[in-house]
């Protein structure tokens, strides 16, 4: 593995260039169970109906396509380094997943970059 992606583009994943880079790295790349979390928050939050039930089942593909990484001693251990060391507030979420990417030495592949200070980071959609 080399990628760890972000909540942000996995909800892209109908952008051309998003799906094109997906398409050409997909046996690199990995999730975070906050990324789960997240995408399951929102899903919980839908009234039972179609969309839900879509929503649920592209949950469940992701998980099967990419392996998932959980927030475990080594990334808890990083993400304490990694806010320390910040020397500014930092979303949670977001530095959760830093830190799991800095346990795996992943690059985070994410549209906000500067959520991910200290990080490598890569776009998609930039270029």
């Amino acid at each position: 593995m080399r990628y760890l992606l972000d909540t942000n583009l996995v909800c892209k994943q109908t952008h051309p260039r998003v799906r094109n880079w997906l398409v050409q790295h997909q046996l690199q790349i990995a999730m975070s169970s906050m990324t789960i979390a997240e995408i399951a928050q929102g899903i919980e939050a839908l009234p039972r109906g179609r969309r839900r039930t879509q929503l649920e089942g592209f949950l469940h593909e992701l998980m099967d396509d990419y392996p998932v990484l959980p927030f475990d001693t080594a990334a808890a251990m990083a993400w304490g380094n990694y806010v320390v060391n910040a020397r500014r507030p930092l979303p949670i979420r977001d530095s959760i997943i830093a830190a799991t990417a800095l346990a795996n030495n992943l690059e985070v592949v994410t549209e906000n970059t500067d959520d991910f200070a200290g990080v490598e980071t890569i776009n998609p959609l930039s270029n």
